[in-house]
């Protein structure tokens, strides 16, 4: 579905701590936050290149990428 999947730690032990997500979707980069099981994405969101059905589908399997690479 995507490729060029990374997630880095933001502010590390601090109270503030995020992970940021990068990923490539058909050819566009797009850039996230996970925080507290949510998704916050940058510009541009995905919904604007992306039909809803296909961004819920991203989300769930960025969700699962995420908390896969947290539990390790």
């Amino acid at each position: 579905m995507f490729q060029d999947f990374e997630v880095e730690p933001m502010f590390e032990d601090q109270v503030h701590e995020r992970h940021q997500f990068k990923l490539n979707v058909e050819g566009m980069d797009y850039r996230g936050l996970f925080h507290e099981g949510e998704i916050h994405w940058f510009n541009p969101h995905p919904k604007q290149n992306l039909g809803d059905s296909h961004v819920e589908a991203i989300e769930s399997q960025v969700y699962d990428l995420i908390t896969d690479h947290l539990e390790q």
